[in-house]
């Protein structure tokens, strides 16, 4: 399958290791001293809170990769098999995708304009991915069992794959300086943007 799933899965069962309490956000170092000269409680308090929602944010994206660094192997030895282990595929990816959903959606209101917009851009992009996967596993599952399997169908897949290959999980961060400024001192962001950086030339 392209993109390759096996340097994939390296990739993102790296960043796994980085976010093994996806159930909640690692602490946030103490940002008060970390604001630089010359601001008030009021800023840097504001600071804090925008880390930590920036933080809350990349575990929620982040947890996606619990689906996807346990996607089992498609097995193409025969076409009924390859069904099988595609769709249980398709089902670790979605599992995924819905815990990412629901991380979205129970962050609290954003501390910065902005922020609203770049969670709701998200959650639509994840459900999208997340609905095309959904109807990708629906025709495997229809062809189990099946003697005669043609190739659209054993490519199904395919598509949903490359999809959540290429999510952007900090997509949006970039629209908004005070959570850009943010993702960079909030721990798991920074995890996600080390791991993720090499991956982008690479096929």
């Amino acid at each position: 399958m392209r993109p390759g799933k096996a340097f994939f899965l390296v990739v993102l069962t790296g960043l796994c290791t980085a976010l093994v309490a996806c159930g909640r956000p690692p602490a946030t170092p103490d940002l008060a001293d970390a604001g630089g000269p010359g601001l008030s409680k009021g800023q840097v308090d504001q600071q804090d809170a925008t880390t930590r929602w920036a933080n809350g944010y990349c575990v929620a994206v982040g947890s996606l990769v619990d689906g996807l660094a346990t996607m089992p192997s498609v097995d193409p030895s025969t076409p009924q098999r390859a069904v099988a282990t595609s769709s249980d595929l398709l089902a670790s990816m979605i599992s995924g995708l819905d815990r990412a959903l629901q991380g979205l959606q129970a962050l609290p209101p954003s501390p910065v304009g902005g922020g609203e917009k770049v969670r709701t851009d998200a959650i639509a992009e994840f459900t999208g991915v997340r609905d095309r996967a959904a109807s990708a596993k629906q025709v495997l599952d229809n062809a189990r069992g099946s003697n005669s399997i043609d190739q659209k169908t054993l490519g199904a897949a395919r598509g949903p794959l490359g999809e959540v290959a290429k999510l952007d999980l900090l997509a949006g961060f970039s629209t908004v300086p005070d959570l850009l400024t943010a993702s960079s001192r909030a721990p798991v962001c920074e995890q996600l943007v080390t791991r993720d950086a090499p991956a982008g030339p690479r096929n």
